[in-house]
């Protein structure tokens, strides 16, 4: 299985350097709106094209939603660049395209979420809601989005949320996913910025969990991550 990783693009069109032909998975990690550089113009006809894009190869690629693009969806969830000029537009090709878009993609034991998955967030707020014929977390937490279950959505206090919250798979912060991720579980994601691809494996003498951040695109050296699962 040859994978790879667009972190978070926020206007950028670097992923048309893509070949899917190369792939046999590709993954968005959300973000695709909300920039200090790139003007609205180009965002908007940037994501219609991953949302053509997706079309095109619907087996293949996976678009996640990231905070930014809930904020187009959700008020009290809204992030920091938001746009009220291209609110309208963004909201309908999200609401439009909702079938396109999903909160996780899982392979095996290797999840991509947008912000990330902690052990404590999952005790606490998903094991309860794991039905028995979810047939992994991907579905779940997919699920638990569509049914709005507000921990989805859960801001910590690390991201100006409340201090009663650890922070659901769109808004964690890196300081805790990083010392304390899902055990067992290959995490990939987005949302804080990296210059480069950076792997953390935090638990001694457990192979079987990491995460691995990819939101370099628009700060960082731009690099995606390419990873084949055997």
């Amino acid at each position: 299985m040859k994978t790879i990783t667009i972190g978070d693009l926020h206007g950028r069109r670097t992923w048309k350097n893509i070949h899917p032909d190369d792939y046999d998975l590709i993954v968005f990690l959300g973000d695709y709106v909300d920039s200090l550089w790139v003007d609205s113009t180009t965002i908007l006809n940037n994501f219609h094209e991953i949302i053509g894009f997706k079309k095109s190869h619907p087996q293949k690629v996976r678009l996640l939603i990231g905070n930014h693009e809930t904020s187009y969806l959700f008020p009290a969830s809204r992030a920091s660049g938001y746009r009220p000029g291209m609110a309208d537009e963004v909201s309908e090709l999200l609401t439009t395209n909702a079938g396109l878009f999903q909160i996780a993609c899982q392979y095996r034991n290797y999840l991509w979420t947008h912000a990330g998955i902690h052990q404590g967030f999952y005790d606490h707020k998903i094991k309860s809601r794991i039905a028995e014929s979810d047939p992994d977390l991907a579905f779940t937490l997919e699920r638990l989005y569509i049914e709005g279950y507000p921990p989805i959505f859960e801001i910590g206090p690390q991201r100006m949320g409340s201090s009663k919250n650890i922070g659901g798979p769109l808004w964690l912060d890196k300081s805790l996913i990083i010392t304390k991720p899902l055990r067992g579980y290959h995490q990939i994601i987005g949302h804080t910025r990296v210059e480069t691809i950076r792997q953390y494996r935090p638990y001694r003498n457990d192979p079987g969990t990491s995460v691995t951040i990819c939101d370099c695109v628009e700060y960082g050296d731009g690099s995606f991550y390419k990873l084949e699962i055997e």
